[in-house]
């Protein structure tokens, strides 16, 4: 099996193929990070087409020494934002997607409940710290990735993951939660 960095490699050599083995393989996450910042599945899905249609175009920014879902989602996060910019006070993430079959009312209510109050304070922090905590704690990049995409060092990441989290922890305890 070819790894992404073969596939991108044959794409820029040609190979139209590659290119839409690495749609198949990201564009379902994809559009699942996308719309973690946007809350619009079909503006989702339209950042992600934007996204793929940018390396299409400009294959030959893409450099190798980096991974390839990191250049994407990097692509994606600034169209999100670009996004987010125009239009303000979305929510961050679906309580439709807390449901699940056989479960019980008043644990759905509740988990809904704590979504809702992470999701109102998620939305109170800085757009660096809603990135942050988005790329470490939902999409599971490495600080390393996800200080790549955020075009931070490091170091820089893991003290913004850090305060992130901090504030964030500290606007839900606020609001009479101890443990979300």
């Amino acid at each position: 099996m070819d790894t992404d960095k073969e596939l991108m490699a044959s794409f820029q050599g040609g190979d139209k193929d590659a290119f839409e083995r690495l749609i198949i393989k990201y564009r379902h996450k994809a559009i699942s990070f996308s719309q973690r910042f946007i809350h619009d599945p079909f503006m989702a899905e339209d950042i992600v087409q934007d996204a793929f249609a940018y390396i299409y175009v400009y294959k030959d920014k893409y450099n190798s020494k980096y991974s390839f879902k990191t250049y994407l989602f990097t692509i994606i996060r600034n169209k999100s934002i670009d996004y987010i910019r125009k239009k303000r006070d979305t929510p961050l993430y679906d309580d439709k997607s807390l449901i699940s079959k056989g479960e019980a009312l008043e644990d759905t209510i509740i988990k809904r409940d704590k979504a809702n109050c992470v999701n109102r304070n998620l939305n109170k922090l800085k757009e660096d710290y809603k990135t942050a905590i988005h790329l470490i704690d939902y999409e599971s990049f490495s600080y390393k990735e996800a200080a790549k995409i955020m075009g931070k060092s490091n170091a820089g990441i893991k003290v913004l993951i850090y305060r992130a989290r901090k504030k964030l922890k500290s606007l839900i305890e606020k609001e009479g939660y101890l443990n979300v």
